[in-house]
């Protein structure tokens, strides 16, 4: 058997190519951070918050892109198919609500993604108008088993997270409440205030206005834990109700991004969430820190989806 030295000598350099390729560092132009809502909001808070320090770890410029519309779904679907290894998304919880409740949805939430990390997330607080007898999530439970409906939840809208968190509450307890979507979390909040609606689902941030002004109670935490703000109220759990649930915000990536891109801008982004500057900055929109990097941040979304899609199946959710 006669051995070509020729051949032998550029295989080498025929594999040289595709090493190259391999070993060219990231990113080799500027970075795209599209934020599906528009500007001023959480999402564009905390995109800009990371964009200088982005760009000083990564070389690059980092534009951040608001593509609001369809509820999220326009800027998560210009990710989705972008996937040239520069673009990302700043989601939030709502993107694991929206395949559970939406008729069409333009991309596949669960394949087109993959997490890189979550940046904080806000724990949801149950609340009553002042007046209102219940003193505890159990007993706002039991008027709602007493009598159908007489117990008004006040939502942001049909198939959001306020809405399906006290269908799962009645999913849980065997109570039956009136749902009363609003446009918008403000609206339904003032009327709780006002005692045209009895209860919501809110964030601390959200209903500190109301609070300090003594027009609603808090009467659960849906979290693992009491919260330091609010030491003598019970989480749902304490009183026999197993829900934890908050409002997260996180960085995923199209499904075709490298790994070894996805843990550069992990490793990039968790540096930065341990700043003081930057932790008092999201504290103010009452984000709080949560585990961080790819596979804690796969399993809130993986718990999530399964969570979501049971709801709101059983509760015949559909916007259509």
């Amino acid at each position: 058997m006669q051995i070509n030295r020729r051949s032998l000598l550029a295989a080498p350099l025929l594999a040289l190519p595709a090493v190259a390729q391999a070993q060219t560092p990231w990113p080799q132009r500027p970075v795209r951070l599209v934020v599906p809502y528009a500007a001023g909001g959480p999402s564009d808070i905390i995109a800009r918050l990371l964009v200088p320090g982005w760009q000083a770890a990564l070389g690059q410029p980092v534009v951040v892109d608001n593509r609001p519309g369809a509820g999220a779904m326009l800027g998560t679907e210009a990710v989705a198919r972008a996937n040239d290894g520069h673009t990302f998304l700043i989601a939030d919880g709502p993107h694991t609500i929206i395949p559970a409740v939406q008729e069409r949805v333009p991309y596949d939430a669960v394949a087109d993604f993959v997490p890189i990390t979550m940046l904080g997330a806000v724990t949801m607080i149950l609340l009553v108008n002042a007046n209102h007898p219940a003193r505890s999530a159990r007993e706002l439970v039991e008027a709602g088993r007493a009598q159908a409906e007489a117990v008004s939840f006040g939502s942001s809208g049909v198939g959001s997270l306020t809405h399906l968190l006290p269908e799962w509450l009645g999913q849980l307890t065997g109570a039956r409440f009136a749902n009363v979507p609003y446009r918008g979390a403000g609206p339904a909040l003032q009327d709780v205030a006002a005692g045209q609606i009895t209860a919501m689902f809110s964030s601390l941030v959200g209903s500190d206005a109301v609070l300090r002004g003594g027009q609603v109670r808090v009467i659960g935490v849906a979290a693992e834990s009491r919260m330091a703000e609010l030491p003598d109220v019970p989480t749902l759990r304490e009183q026999g109700i197993s829900i934890i649930a908050d409002n997260w915000w996180g960085l995923l990536a199209p499904a075709g991004t490298p790994p070894a891109v996805r843990q550069r801008l992990a490793d990039v982004t968790l540096d930065l969430l341990r700043q003081d500057a930057i932790r008092t900055r999201l504290s103010a929109i009452g984000l709080e820190p949560r585990e961080g990097g790819p596979e804690p941040f796969a399993r809130v979304l993986a718990a999530d989806f399964r969570r979501w899609a049971e709801v709101a199946r059983a509760a015949n959710i559909r916007v259509r």
